[in-house]
């Protein structure tokens, strides 16, 4: 009886073992596979200096990226609504007050953002991704790129790119400053217009019911 009983539990150990060495098996086949970080990921998710010897428990060393100086500071972190307004912009036609663009944009906590614009239309390029820092007390710059699509002869028709300089409320639910757009042409290089002017954003929560 007892040398059955072993016999059963030497079975169960090789089958959990074989079936470990298939898994990791299948995990590498995969990691060289795909999109190309897979490759640079999956290695160090065996290494001893990660996990330890075989057997053994280790957390996995990671950061986090602090957005706020203490708890009591406000963070841009979040989704706002904006609206660009033109000003200094008249020798292009643009008379100082016009609605340049609005929509919605999120400030993500890893420092990337996104914005998708409520006055583009979407077969023209709505969205743009940006990436930001803080520069000072309640102060940000931010970077992003919209790339603009023109849906009568198909063709891209160059990026754009839109730079801010933004200071937070010490509400922490609106923030103002200025913008600046630098349309290029589609070699990425050649300047085509240069559209200034200044830019507020209110917050969104989840009791926000309106948004003008």
């Amino acid at each position: 009886m007892k040398t059955m009983k072993s016999m059963r539990r030497l079975c169960k150990i090789t089958a959990a073992t074989l079936a470990l060495g298939a898994l990791g098996a299948t995990f590498a086949q995969e990691a060289s596979a795909g999109c190309g970080q897979y490759k640079y990921i999956a290695p160090a998710l065996f290494k001893g200096d990660s996990w330890g010897e075989p057997g053994s428990t280790r957390f996995i060393r990671t950061g986090f990226l602090k957005v706020a100086d203490t708890e009591d500071e406000p963070t841009i972190v979040g989704l706002w609504h904006f609206t660009y307004t033109a000003k200094g912009d008249e020798a292009l036609g643009i008379p100082d007050g016009a609605i340049v663009d609005g929509g919605n944009t999120t400030w993500f906590a890893d420092g990337n953002e996104a914005t998708y614009s409520g006055m583009r239309a979407p077969d023209t390029g709505a969205e743009c991704m940006g990436v930001w820092k803080k520069t000072g007390e309640r102060a940000y710059k931010l970077n992003h790129i919209g790339l603009s699509w023109d849906p009568v002869n198909n063709v891209f028709a160059g990026p754009a790119f839109i730079k801010q300089y933004v200071s937070l409320e010490t509400s922490g639910n609106k923030y103002t400053g200025t913008f600046t757009i630098t349309q290029l042409a589609p070699d990425g290089k050649t300047v085509e217009v240069v559209i200034k002017g200044l830019i507020k954003a209110y917050r969104v929560t989840v009791d926000t019911d309106e948004q003008t």
